[in-house]
């Protein structure tokens, strides 16, 4: 929620706007509308400046479903109202189902490019396009991704609508696309800071996690991904909340994704009961024994 004084946030979405059309009209839609998400994201730190003290954070459970599920809403959550994690083809029902209004979202993170992490963004896209040309609300997206995630939006959004329709020229103007790797850091969530991971995945995927002004890890999150490295240098920091892929099987002829049991045997063993993790991307919803994972459903709200 943009908690910036309603007169001075009008007068900021109108320079944005002018500003963004000026810099589209000049040919320099890039550094000209990089400036607009960020000046946008620094209204939205809300941790006290005067205290030092983070904001809370809220993390919402949109879905919970993998690739191949059980009738589950596809994996997605969103942080604090602002941050949107993965697109899947369902979006728009998720976000609906659960109150969530698209002006309020400044950042959108897309782990990788299968297609029940993309597929929704077209949609989403249109939808931001119909709200700012029909109700004059100002929106601005950063998406962030792996390399590539502008010439995959392009793609996707060309799939869906063709090259001719309206909406793909506001993705151009309006969107700031950032690609990431395992040494960056991008803002996004206000008054806490962000580390990217490589994962284990067919494709490029990055996981993040986000820390607060103590250098304490509050949220991962592990999108899909075999066990790796990477995800024992993150549990090392002992996070406080986990959100990870558990769509892995025992009996799985060739391991894809987490399973259960090696969240027991290799994750558990190094955090302890100090981190509370949430499985996400699931075949099936699952009930657990330990006290320390839960399964992530729809709705659920966590609060840290």
């Amino acid at each position: 929620m943009d908690v910036s004084p309603p007169r001075f946030r009008d007068h900021l979405n109108r320079t944005a706007l002018v500003y963004g059309l000026y810099a589209r009209w000049c040919g320099r839609r890039g550094p000209g509308l990089l400036l607009i998400p960020i000046r946008r994201q620094k209204l939205l730190q809300r941790n006290d400046i005067r205290t030092g003290k983070n904001i809370a954070m809220n993390v919402k459970v949109l879905g919970n479903g993998g690739a191949i599920n059980d009738g589950l809403p596809y994996n997605a959550f969103i942080i604090n109202g602002t941050l949107l994690c993965e697109t899947p083809p369902d979006i728009m029902l998720s976000l609906h189902k659960n109150d969530i209004e698209i002006p309020s979202i400044n950042t959108i993170y897309i782990s990788h490019f299968h297609g029940d992490h993309v597929f929704g963004l077209p949609f989403l896209i249109l939808s931001a396009f119909l709200l700012h040309k029909t109700d004059n609300k100002n929106l601005f997206f950063t998406i962030v991704g792996p390399e590539g995630i502008e010439e995959m939006a392009e793609n996707i959004v060309i799939s869906a609508f063709t090259s001719n329709h309206p909406c793909l020229e506001w993705m151009k103007a309006f969107c700031n696309f950032l690609e990431v790797d395992e040494s960056s850091k991008p803002e996004l969530v206000g008054g806490y800071q962000t580390s990217i991971f490589k994962l284990n995945h067919l494709i490029d995927t990055y996981g993040f996690f986000l820390t607060n002004d103590d250098n304490i890890v509050e949220f991962s999150y592990v999108a899909d991904t075999r066990w790796c490295e990477s995800i024992r240098a993150v549990l090392n920091r002992q996070p406080r909340v986990v959100m990870i892929d558990l769509n892995g099987k025992d009996d799985d002829p060739e391991p894809v994704h987490i399973s259960m049991s090696e969240l027991k045997q290799k994750a558990i063993p190094i955090t302890g009961k100090n981190t509370q993790y949430y499985g996400t991307h699931l075949k099936e919803e699952f009930n657990s024994t330990i006290s320390c994972i839960k399964c992530a459903k729809p709705g659920m709200m966590i609060s840290l």
